[in-house]
């Protein structure tokens, strides 16, 4: 909405890049467009076609409607809006996903924007690499270290409820440094001053706390700052019985930094306490726009303002009794960090591996990984472009941002920065006093959505609507215990509100962009392309696989030992063989002398020819020694029985000797 008002205060009737013959108010095209030279603009940038732009991005869901007369136009006029309604939630797949439009990544936080195609004659699958545009949230948090510490008792309704709630001094009051930090806002675009920006929330949060429980003097009585300090390390202070803070075992967040004193549905001051400054919620409300430099309704829209929200985060409490924190018991004892919280959101370009098996559809479709994308130079890093727009606010014209070629770099319409990433403009409005998730939006998701999920970060709440009690863990044991292993630290609290947001984002919008869609041609005054040409269908470069079978050789080792022992008998056989040493012969003869029978033939003297009948053939030692009987007596204990021949009537008649055979006790030998 770019249309001149008593807010904006500026001359200039029209939307950026509209024709100078339009100047009248009441010309909705004139007041509600984006113009062919602005989407021309913001598409110039010589980049993959693969990468998406703003206008490739759509919401996931809209719906037509009609809007009283002097709003959208004349009463009665259709439009098409985007509408929230949430399909699944996806914070514990950690996981690399696709769907429909998305690259969603689960793990680390951050969406892709691809509309998602598969090779057609892959039958054994394929492997490739896109340049994707990612949005990627980024939060830094700071621990106040201060803990709301309250019991739990069951009531006669079932629902419980909180009793003695305190808020106790972890070094939040006693420690908190006496020199108020600052943020430089120089240049938001190279360092967006997250942490700072966190921080200085958090310690003008817990100086708006020692004010009201008059710990301590901030200088407005008249006496220096910190001049006294009626607080130590564990010191505990009452809280009113009613609060921003509702419920027990769930996490939940605030973008008003005064909520621990005020009521739920109102800002008007519970002052139970000492309060001898006179603190109100509304001042507490004013940290976050304060301390987290948010623009004013008179900012004129340019680079310098990036969109961050700020607010608390009431972590997942834990049991300060001994029992298991993921259930609760009546009587039961909990304490809840709270940490204060910057997030922004940056557009960058990744390099994707794919993965297709080629035997279905989407879903075979893998992620196998987001890498950050290499150049060479800076020269070759992105050209970042932002609409710089001095004579509108960002009240009513929320920036466009995109690549953009180095010829147009010099316009005085737009903001250019050479970097690997940019950090998106925008105005979170913390005066939106409930999640803006499902209500109405224009049909401009692309400089939209990602603000929208940031101020909805610090609404989640279980008194708010179901949308954004879902992220608190009320309902899903699951996703509570992800909560509470993440609140120990304020990395993992960062952690938890990059993957609230990226679930946001993956319920909210799509990607168009693919290799069936092509990058866009420039556009007229019309709205229709330049040039009347078809894009041919592309050549995209992929490794295609194939079915082979392949030995691995690491497992042939015992094989190539074995072969090499073999080769080395062999050869030795062979040698042998021709030195004749070695032989039929020679073998016929080593297998006689190593025979047990003709060894026992040759030791009792049965071979009357000596050696000769002991190296004869088979038949002819069977014959002459073979059929000779032998009494083999048992080993007695101590004593040896000497091997006595039996001469039987076959060894007679080739003897011509007859011998007393050998008396053997009984079970010591035999025949």
């Amino acid at each position: 909405m770019c249309y001149t008002d008593e807010i904006s205060n500026t001359s200039i009737n029209g939307c950026p890049g509209a024709p100078t013959n339009l100047s009248s108010n009441n010309d909705i095209t004139e007041n509600f467009s984006v113009w062919p030279t602005s989407i021309n603009l913001f598409t110039s940038g010589k980049v993959s076609s693969t990468v998406a732009s703003l206008f490739d991005i759509q919401w996931r869901t809209f719906r037509s409607s009609r809007q009283p007369s002097g709003y959208y136009g004349p009463i009665g006029n259709p439009f098409s809006e985007g509408y929230y309604r949430p399909i699944s939630q996806l914070i514990l797949e950690n996981d690399l996903q696709a769907v429909e439009g998305l690259i969603v990544d689960s793990k680390a936080g951050r969406v892709g924007f691809r509309n998602h195609t598969v090779p057609v004659d892959a039958l054994d699958g394929a492997g490739w690499k896109e340049d994707i545009l990612f949005i990627e949230p980024e939060a830094q948090c700071v621990n106040t270290n201060l803990t709301l510490d309250y019991s739990y008792r069951a009531n006669e309704t079932g629902s419980g409820e909180l009793s003695d709630r305190v808020l106790v001094d972890h070094g939040g009051f006693a420690n908190l440094p006496h020199i108020r930090p600052t943020v430089d806002p120089s240049n938001f675009q190279a360092d967006p001053a997250l942490r700072s920006r966190a921080y200085r929330a958090a310690w003008s949060h817990n100086m708006f706390l020692m004010q009201y429980f008059n710990v301590t003097t901030n200088g407005s009585d008249g006496l220096a700052p910190f001049a006294y300090m009626n607080s130590r390390v564990g010191q505990s202070f009452p809280l009113p019985n009613e609060s921003g803070f509702l419920g027990t075992a769930i996490m939940q967040t605030n973008g008003d930094y005064g909520d621990l004193i005020s009521t739920p549905d109102q800002r008007v001051p519970d002052t139970p306490g000492p309060n001898p400054f006179n603190i109100t919620a509304a001042d507490g409300f004013n940290i976050g726009s304060e301390a987290c430099h948010y623009p004013s309704f008179f900012a004129r829209s340019n680079m310098s303002f990036v969109a961050i929200a700020c607010g608390l985060v009431y972590a997942a409490p834990k049991r300060t009794d001994g029992g298991n924190s993921l259930f609760v018991d009546s009587n039961s004892k909990w304490s809840i960090p709270i940490y204060s919280c910057a997030v922004g959101a940056k557009a960058v370009i990744r390099e994707v591996q794919f993965q297709y098996n080629g035997t279905g559809g989407l879903e075979e479709l893998v992620i196998q990984s987001i890498n950050e994308k290499a150049y060479l130079s800076p020269s070759e890093m992105p050209l970042w472009g932002v609409e710089r727009a001095q004579n509108y606010t960002l009240y009513n014209l929320q920036p466009l941002w995109g690549i953009v070629s180095s010829e147009l770099a010099t316009r005085d319409d737009i903001s250019v920065v050479r970097r690997d990433h940019l950090w998106l403009p925008g105005y979170p409005d913390p005066s939106i006093a409930v999640p803006v998730t499902g209500k109405k939006e224009p049909n401009m998701p692309g400089n939209l959505f990602y603000t929208r999920a940031l101020q909805d970060l610090f609404h989640i709440s279980a008194s708010l609507n179901e949308i954004m009690s879902a992220y608190t863990g009320d309902m899903d044991l699951a996703l509570y215990a992800r909560w509470l292993e993440l609140s120990t630290s304020p990395e993992g609290i960062a952690k938890s509100l990059d993957l609230i947001w990226t679930d946001l984002a993956a319920n909210s919008v799509i990607g168009t962009r693919g290799w069936h869609s092509g990058p866009r041609p420039p556009l007229n005054w019309n709205g229709v392309p330049q040039r009347d040409e078809t894009i041919p269908t592309p050549r995209v470069p992929v490794v295609l696989w194939s079915r082979r079978i392949r030995y691995h050789l690491p497992y042939a080792i015992p094989a190539f030992l074995t072969l090499t022992a073999l080769l080395f008998l062999g050869g030795s056989a062979f040698f042998f063989l021709i030195a004749r040493r070695t032989g039929l012969a020679q073998l016929r003869q080593s297998l006689a002398i190593t025979s047990p029978g003709r060894i026992l033939g040759l030791s009792q003297g049965l071979d009357r020819e000596g050696h000769e009948c002991h190296l004869a053939s088979t038949q002819t030692w069977i014959r002459q020694i073979g059929v000779q009987r032998v009494n083999l007596p048992a080993l007695m204990a101590r004593q040896s029985v000497p091997l006595r021949p039996v001469v039987t009537s076959s060894s007679a008649l080739l003897s011509g000797e007859r011998d007393t055979p050998a008396k053997v006790r009984s079970g010591q030998g035999s025949d």
